[in-house]
C-alpha cells in the first residue's frame, strides 16, 4: 500500500541534506535557531518513520494471520500512528513559537524575554494568527492537531478504543473532557493520508515565510 509522508525534503533514512536548512539567527535569548530548525527537521524524520510503521503494520493487522498476530501488529500500528501525531504536535510547537519569534524580530527589530505563543493551543487563547495570517489559513488543522494530541496525552478512556480503520489507516482518538461523566464522549476518525497532506502544507507555508526574512 502507498503512504503518504510528510514532505520534508529527504525520505526517512537519506541523510540530512544541507539545501534543507535554513540560515536562521544563531544567537538568540533562545539558543541558536540553526539547531532549533535542524531538530525540527530531525524531528518529523522520526514522525515519517512512525508513518510508516502505522501503514505496513495496519497492512499486516488486515490480513488477520496469526503470524502477525503473533508479532503484536495491532499494538505497533495503534501506537506507531499515536507517537507520529504527538511528534508533529511537538514540532508544531515549536514552528508556531520560532514563528512568533521571527515575526517580533522583524516587526520590533528583537525578540522579547518572554514568548508570549510558544504551543498551537495558544494560538487560539491569544488569537494569533501568525504574520500576514500564516496561521489563519491552517486553523482547522491546528485545531484537529490539538484535540488529537491532548487526547492522545490526557483521556481516560483512549484505552478503551481497539479498532482500526478498514479501508486505510486512520487516526482514531476518544475523548472524554476532564474525565467527567457529565461531558459528551467525542471520538475522533480521520484518515492519515489526509491529516498528513494537511500538515505538510502547513510545515511548507511557515518554512516559506521564514525563508521571505532570509
Amino acid at each position: 500500500m502507498a503512504y503518504i509522508l510528510i514532505d520534508i525534503g529527504k525520505q526517512p533514512e537519506e541523510p540530512l541534506n544541507v539545501s534543507l536548512l535554513l540560515p536562521l539567527p544563531a544567537d538568540t535569548p533562545y539558543g541558536n535557531f540553526q539547531l532549533k530548525w535542524m531538530d525540527i527537521i530531525s524531528r518529523l524524520n522520526e514522525a515519517n518513520r512512525q508513518i510508516i510503521t502505522s501503514y505496513e503494520t495496519w497492512c499486516a493487522a488486515r490480513t488477520g494471520s496469526i503470524e502477525d498476530s503473533m508479532k503484536d501488529v495491532f499494538n505497533m500500528h495503534r501506537f506507531s500512528t499515536e507517537y507520529a501525531v504527538t511528534g508533529m504536535r511537538r514540532v508544531a510547537d515549536e514552528l508556531v513559537a520560532l514563528v512568533w519569534c521571527m515575526h517580533q524580530l522583524r516587526d520590533g527589530g528583537e525578540i522579547p524575554s518572554r514568548v508570549k505563543v510558544d504551543t498551537i493551543g495558544l494560538v487560539f487563547k491569544h488569537k494569533y494568527y501568525g504574520p500576514d495570517d500564516l496561521f489563519e489559513r491552517h486553523l482547522d488543522l491546528i485545531k484537529l492537531l490539538n484535540d488529537l494530541s491532548n487526547t492522545f496525552k490526557h483521556s481516560f478512556i483512549q484505552s478503551d478504543l481497539a479498532r482500526i480503520g478498514e479501508n486505510e489507516p486512520l487516526v482514531l482518538a476518544l475523548n472524554l473532557e476532564r474525565a467527567d461523566l457529565d461531558n459528551k464522549p467525542l471520538f475522533y476518525a480521520v484518515r492519515v493520508s489526509e491529516f498528513v497532506s494537511g500538515y505538510t502544507r502547513f510545515f511548507h507555508d511557515c518554512r516559506e515565510w521564514l525563508r521571505t526574512l532570509l
